[in-house]
């Protein structure tokens, strides 16, 4: 063992390094010769929510250019890059979840103007049946699959696009339940504005004040365009759930009907069949092709609206505090910090997700919402096994309705750098093989149903510039130069403190000689 590692001449100065000289030059040279070399680990910061004063949030004007084109699976999974690592599951990922649903999200006015009307030409449009070519007010460019210059509608009567939609509640492919975007808002022959998560349970009233503020009110996530009959009459304010068939009050196929066809089969209110319910409180439940959008609505509502921190002070109109769970009411109830509010029925809503897994019509509804207008995403559209992280899991019956058990263990944790988007084959809630087969197909891409074929998108500056910021890279030469010059710098001060100026710079000369030859045998071996 060396005690003495150096002497000393009068004046106090280093003369003799002895062993640790050798060390401390040999350590360097080969820090620096790493350097040169080292390939980093992507830095990530995390999205931190930044809470707004009684949720004062701003409100946009409409995009006049659309973009058309599905968001890729990369620029997906750096969207919710801040939960990588953490493996989490349960109420601690709708926490995560929260705030990177709300970070850059926009506004668009359901009070004031007619903003979502007009914005249901698009993301609510029937693309099929309007392709984007036949866009009246506006140029559509197939090579780039955007619309420029696009013109929105104002009334019936100044209609400019009125394209085909896509209704909920209405039996798509019936001709009479066909709907263009400006026909007949507001009455029972046309379309209604359909909160999924009605305003009446948490964000619309306080007291009997109705609160008319941007935020929840006006998410398209969960503000669909749907049949006026069903919303007002058959949906209401009542909580999701399979109905007991011989209990039914309203059968809308039966009683609305366009030139005496049925064009609202499948959707009926009356008594749950999954829970105990009071004998009065009655549950909606829509068609089977709504189920699953209806599900993930809901899933999002709570993701994106909580307070399970339990630190958010400014929960109103605007941010309610939404939970989910197995109770059934209609009472018109305003959120607050400390009270969240549900909708119910939860295992339903988790039979409904599975029994009518996420489509292309979904997805790219999804994709529009963020290119062009709320700038955020639904998380359980691309990755619907979340929502077993969050909540658990569902056993049914052989009917492929009755619910036997609900298991609320969350199954897995979020991973979106390896997780499948647009996941479909997780396990059916019923046993029965023709379930299993619906859910079996897993796309790894989603392309909109335009008139031309949707060029592949696979960076995040295609959108804009305004895709919301989950993460920031540094380029793999800027870490290289830090690093060497902070080793270089260090071993510098080193050696003038204890070498002098003249002694130093040879020193340094054969550190830097010795980092060159080391870099360059390095890159020899690579070739």
């Amino acid at each position: 063992m060396i005690l003495r590692l150096a002497s000393f001449n009068k004046r106090g100065r280093i003369v003799e390094f002895g062993c640790m000289k050798k060390v401390c030059l040999f350590t360097a040279s080969m820090v620096v010769a790493m350097a040169a070399t080292f390939t980093p680990t992507i830095l990530h910061f995390e999205v931190v929510e930044v809470k707004a004063a009684s949720s004062s949030y701003s409100t946009y004007t409409l995009p006049t250019t659309i973009d058309l084109n599905p968001v890729s699976e990369a620029d997906i999974r750096s969207y919710y890059s801040a939960l990588e690592g953490k493996n989490l599951q349960g109420n601690d990922l709708l926490k995560a979840l929260k705030p990177i649903l709300k970070n850059g999200q926009r506004y668009h006015s359901y009070d004031s103007g007619k903003n979502v009307w007009k914005a249901y030409e698009i993301t609510d449009r029937d693309w099929t049946l309007s392709p984007a070519s036949s866009t009246t007010y506006g140029t559509y460019d197939p090579a780039t699959n955007k619309i420029t210059g696009y013109s929105y509608g104002n009334s019936a009567s100044d209609a400019k696009n009125n394209p085909y939609q896509h209704l909920f509640y209405r039996n798509r492919g019936v001709e009479d339940a066909k709907w263009r975007a400006w026909d007949h808002h507001g009455d029972n022959k046309g379309t209604d504005r359909e909160h999924i998560w009605p305003k009446s349970r948490g964000f619309g009233k306080d007291g009997t004040t109705e609160v008319t503020v941007p935020g929840a009110r006006g998410d398209l996530h969960h503000l669909v365009a749907g049949d006026s009959y069903v919303n007002s009459s058959t949906h209401s304010n009542n909580s999701y759930g399979f109905v007991k068939m011989d209990t039914v009050t309203d059968n809308a196929g039966e009683k609305f009907k366009i030139n005496g066809n049925v064009v609202v089969a499948g959707n009926y209110r009356g008594q749950p069949l999954n829970v105990a319910g009071d004998g009065a409180t009655e549950v909606f439940e829509p068609q089977d092709c709504d189920k699953g959008d209806i599900a993930r609505a809901c899933f999002y509502m709570v993701a994106r609206y909580n307070n399970l921190a339990g630190d958010d002070t400014t929960i109103d109109a605007g941010n309610p505090n939404l939970i989910l769970n197995d109770e059934i009411s209609t009472e018109t109830v305003y959120s607050t910090s400390s009270k969240a509010v549900s909708i119910g029925i939860l295992r339903d809503l988790l039979a409904w997700h599975r029994l009518d897994p996420v489509d292309d019509y979904e997805i790219h509804r999804n994709d529009l919402i963020y290119r062009n207008f709320d700038k955020n995403r639904n998380p359980f559209i691309d990755f619907p096994h979340w929502v077993d992280a969050i909540w658990g899991s569902v056993e049914m019956e052989e009917d492929g309705r009755t619910v036997k058990t609900r298991d609320a263990t969350p199954k897995g944790k979020a991973k979106p750098s390896t997780d499948k988007v647009y996941a479909k084959d997780a396990p059916s809630p019923t046993p029965s093989s023709s379930s299993q087969e619906q859910t079996s197909a897993a796309p790894a891409t989603s392309t909109p149903a335009t008139s031309s074929a949707a060029p592949s998108v696979s960076s995040q500056s295609s959108s804009g510039g305004e895709t919301p910021a989950t993460g920031f890279n540094l380029p793999t030469p800027v870490i290289i130069a830090i690093v060497a010059g902070a080793v270089i710098l260090l071993v510098v001060i080193i050696l003038v403190a204890t070498l002098g100026k003249g002694k130093s710079k040879k020193a340094a000369k054969k550190v830097l000689k010795n980092v060159t030859k080391s870099s360059s045998s390095g890159k020899k071996k690579k070739k």
